[in-house]
């Protein structure tokens, strides 16, 4: 294995979740609300279980090798976390009430917020892309990383 397969794997998440993203807010463009949900459902069951996976084998691993004593703590990726999955649950909301009565302004509002929350997904995925996955690379053997991933399922 060579150094960031475990970064490469889980960033690999992530792109995945942002073309899952992109898919709900062009059913949004389109005022296609059925399949905007239908891809915002996706998206949550996707990063909520990427989230888990990142509390469950990454920060704890991050915080055993002193990922608590960076400018990146792990309180910081879980408050993250926690925001972006508050977001999430509002946007389900939001995308249900333009289900059950369309309204170009509140679509508007929906879009802003959303906008927030793509800003929000930036800067963590650059923190965990420039910091927390780089960090373990350098601290955790090849074979500890395969076990991370097999542990995720993804090897």
């Amino acid at each position: 294995m060579q150094r960031g397969d475990l970064s490469s794997t889980m960033m690999a998440v992530h792109h995945d979740l942002e073309s899952q993203f992109f898919a709900h807010q062009t059913a949004l463009l389109d005022r296609d609300y059925p399949r905007a949900a239908l891809a915002l459902s996706d998206y949550r069951r996707d990063l909520f279980a990427h989230a888990a996976d990142e509390e469950r084998l990454v920060l704890p691993r991050y915080k055993d090798l002193g990922g608590d004593d960076t400018d990146a703590p792990v309180r910081l990726f879980t408050g993250e976390h926690d925001k972006m999955r508050a977001f999430v649950d509002e946007f389900v909301r939001r995308v249900e009430e333009l289900r059950q009565k369309p309204d170009d302004a509140r679509l508007l509002e929906l879009f802003d917020r959303e906008a927030t929350f793509k800003n929000l997904v930036l800067h963590h995925d650059l923190r965990e892309r420039n910091m927390l996955y780089p960090y373990l690379a350098d601290r955790i053997a090849p074979a500890e990383q395969s076990a991370m991933l097999a542990a995720r399922g993804l090897r």
